[in-house]
């Protein structure tokens, strides 16, 4: 203004009621002056009216620019110094009354010049103030005014205080309560900014422009910026300092760019970040709204979790390694390889389960008995990892120490549960399945405590039977009674003894159940053990999804040889399909064709033959998903020895293994020549579902039958029997 500079005053305070109330006056001064100049008055009345003007503005500058310096102290003050100005303004309605019409107008500027600096009780009595200087300059000037005219000017000098006033009361009240919730949010942005630098995520707030309004020390830390740099400036300038420090800027812009579609939408992200320091951060980005819904602006969040990364990490190597152990532990107490036995067919599978809270509780064994009966043992502990493995070992010492002791089934059960249930924890129980099975006579004396029943396939029915006979587990009440079962086997019937880890397998917490285990059961009973043994797995594998066994298993399937294959010998094995089990693999050939007493140097080309067809299908007979297994069956067909390797691989195409077989520069193609070059005939069946190579080759000269004491030796079962 005139008097000084106020023009970064903010409406509603002192200062800017100053501006208003000095613009009303010196606006009236300007205007007096333009009436005085351009009125026809008498010479005598311009040179009063000019005085008076001057006078008036003389104070008006002396009011502005010292006086009210004190009012911000005292009101009373710049009240008191209104009333002079009321005075100047009575004194132009007294000299310019009978000339000037509506000269009294002048007082209401100067009513409200007064009462804006003052409330609507200090505006009304301006305005009562100003009404009785304009009744007593009219009386003392020419008379008093017509009674209308006079309540008319009354009215708008009390209206004019008393509006002006109560406007000047309520503009300073906004502004001082505008003040004071200034004053608050800017203590609590003070303290939330303390909160937000002591937290140790890094966070970063934008507005719904875009801009950057809050970044926390600990996000200038993370990314080696200074926060004070970045308030105000936009939010993309800021992301992309932040992607330049990561391991994938393109990526980490891209994440934001999501946003564009759903501007009030969540992101989660993890970044490898290099700059300042190798880090592992986790991304939060989520809108922010007020109290009516309004989108206001977006938080992101970042957090470190290198560490919590490198300690999950040790923890899973930690767990991996007790997984290993108690697995490598667990293999060592199974038996190394299935009994031969005359009439039956045995194959044996286990699998451990996958994952840091793997179960690896379940185990088999096979004790021969004197009498040539064998005793097959098929358990699981409660437990995880090494304590389940010793709970396993535990049971298996301790029933092949009282079996010698007692024999049968339900008196040895109940010693076997009196000596765990003082040896193992109060928490633990072990479900145990034990049987004696006789090879000659085709017969199974049973005894199962807490174990889940086994089931028969019986072949000329073709139905599946439970064998639900036992007791409650061992460890569980030290004084448990068990019974015993006894089941007669006809040939072709398959006995199915399992764990738990088959029919509890989850999928979304539904277990894989019994009704589908029999399913596989009834569909595969028709085949061999090792193909119902691999249709169980797969089953399972298909069920639970891929390394999600948290289970292990383990699966025995017997079978009483048909009558028409007796005089056949054949021997079958399921393992994992990995190069590690091929020594196992010819092992298990070269065992066979020991007791069969085939010639040294025939024996060495089946022997070559079956490595480089189980070599073929460790690698390229694998499944791109789940476990994958190899089944070999192995035969006696009159002279001949017949050799059977499937995988379930995806299958080859046979047209191009011909073709690299004639590049003698290709690589691969070799080992089916080979096979085919060794063997009498070599078949391949091949598809989506796995490749079958059979091979035969004969052993013996042609026409040359077997000894009889061979034959005898081979098939003991071909005796006179007592059935």
């Amino acid at each position: 203004m005139i008097s000084r500079d106020r023009r970064g005053v903010k409406r509603g305070s002192w200062g800017w009621a100053l501006n208003v109330a000095e613009l009303i006056a010196w606006g009236t001064v300007a205007l007096l002056a333009v009436v005085v100049v351009i009125s026809d008055l008498p010479s005598d009345v311009r040179l009063r009216g000019l005085a008076a003007t001057a006078a008036l503005a003389a104070w008006i500058w002396a009011l502005f620019t010292f006086i009210v310096e004190r009012a911000r102290v005292d009101r009373w003050i710049g009240v008191s110094s209104g009333l002079v100005s009321l005075g100047f303004g009575a004194a132009m309605f007294g000299i310019l009354r009978n000339h000037v019409p509506s000269i009294q107008l002048a007082l209401v500027a100067a009513i409200v010049a007064t009462a804006m600096l003052s409330n609507p009780v200090a505006g009304l009595a301006i305005g009562v103030a100003g009404s009785v200087a304009y009744w007593v300059v009219a009386g003392l000037t020419g008379g008093l005014p017509e009674l209308g005219t006079g309540l008319l000017n009354t009215g708008v000098f009390l209206l004019s205080g008393s509006i002006a006033g109560l406007l000047a009361r309520e503009v300073r009240k906004q502004f001082h309560g505008q003040q004071e919730e200034h004053r608050l949010a800017t203590a609590v942005r003070y303290r939330l900014l303390a909160v937000v630098d002591a937290v140790d995520e890094g966070i970063v707030f934008r507005d719904r422009q875009g801009a950057v309004r809050v970044i926390n020390r600990r996000a200038g830390a993370l990314f080696g910026v200074d926060p004070d740099d970045f308030p105000g400036l936009p939010g993309a300038e800021l992301l992309r300092t932040i992607a330049r420090r990561t391991e994938d800027p393109e990526g980490f812009m891209e994440t934001f760019q999501e946003l564009r579609d759903d501007p009030e939408g969540e992101l989660r992200s993890t970044i490898e970040q290099i700059m300042p320091e190798r880090r592992q951060l986790r991304l939060y980005s989520g809108p922010t709204f007020d109290e009516g819904g309004a989108l206001v602006g977006r938080i992101d969040v970042y957090t470190d979790i290198t560490e919590a990364s490198q300690r999950a990490a040790e923890i899973e190597r930690l767990y991996d390694e007790a997984r290993k152990t108690a697995e490598s532990y667990q293999r060592s107490l199974l038996p190394e390889g299935t009994p031969t036995l005359p009439r039956v067919s045995l194959v044996a599978r286990y699998i451990p389960a996958a994952g840091n809270r793997a179960v690896c509780g379940d185990f088999y064994d096979f004790i021969p008995m004197a009498d040539g009966s064998m005793g097959i043992t098929l358990g699981d502990v409660c437990g995880i990892g090494p304590s389940a493995a010793n709970g396993s070992a535990l049971a298996r010492y301790t029933l092949r120490t009282f079996l010698s002791e007692n024999p049968e089934p339900s008196a040895l059960f109940e010693l076997m549960n009196a000596h765990i249930s003082r040896q193992i924890n109060i928490d633990r129980f072990i479900r145990v399945l034990f049987g004696i099975l006789d090879p000659e006579r085709a017969t199974f004396d049973y005894v199962n405590a807490g174990h889940v029943p086994p089931v028969v396939y019986r072949a000329r029915s073709r139905e599946v039977e439970w064998l639900d006979e036992g007791g409650i587990a061992m460890g569980v009440e030290d004084d448990a009674e068990y019974k015993a079962g006894h089941i007669e086997l006809e040939p072709g019937d398959m006995l199915v003894l399992y764990t738990d880890g088959v029919t509890e397998a989850p999928r979304a917490s539904k277990p894989f159940g019994q009704a589908r285990f029999v399913d596989l059961v009834q569909l595969y009973g028709v085949g061999t053990p090792g193909e119902l043994v691999q249709a169980i797995r797969r089953g399972v594998d298909a069920w639970v999804g891929e390394g999600d066994l948290r289970d292990d298993l383990a699966l025995l399937v017997l079978q009483v040889v048909p009558d028409a294959t007796l005089e056949e010998p054949e021997r079958e094995i399921v393992l994992a399909n990995e190069s590690a089990r091929l020594g196992e693999i010819r092992h298990f050939v070269m065992g066979f064709l020991a007791e069969i007493r085939a010639p040294v140097e025939i024996s060495q080309d089946i022997l070559l033959a079956v490595g480089e067809a189980a070599a073929n299908a460790a690698r390229h007979g694998r499944r791109a998903q789940g476990r994958s297994e190899v089944r070999v069956g192995v035969k006696l067909d009159g002279t001949d020895v017949v050799v059977t390797i499937a995988d379930d691989g995806s299958g080859f195409d046979m047209d191009e293994v011909k073709s690299r077989e004639q590049d003698r520069f290709a690589a691969g193609g070799r080992g089916l020549f080979l096979i085919q070059e060794l063997m009498d005939s070599v078949t391949f069946e091949t598809s989506a579902r796995g490749t079958k190579v059979v091979i035969r080759h004969n052993v013996f000269p042609p026409g040359t039958p077997m000894s009889p004491g061979v034959a005898r030796a081979l098939h003991p079962s071909s005796q006179k029997r007592d059935t």
